[in-house]
């Protein structure tokens, strides 16, 4: 598959994503409200042939939000 990196057509392979540990970041607001956060991958694709600078494969994600009020 091709996707677009730093303005480039790159190739890249998507890459399987199984959950090892997910969890909300919980804040207290000041009205008494509890938020609940969290960021959940959807998707992970490497990039062929483009390593950050301390040699390790470059991955491109999306994600979801979810959040919650209590």
């Amino acid at each position: 598959m091709k996707v677009t990196f730093q303005g480039k057509e790159v190739e890249a392979t998507e890459v399987d994503v199984l959950a090892k540990d997910e969890h909300f970041n919980t804040y207290q607001l000041s009205d008494g409200h509890v938020l609940m956060f969290e960021e959940v991958l959807t998707g992970v694709q490497r990039l062929e042939g483009i390593t950050n600078p301390d040699g390790m494969p470059a991955y491109q994600f999306q994600s979801q939000k979810v959040i919650r009020v209590k």
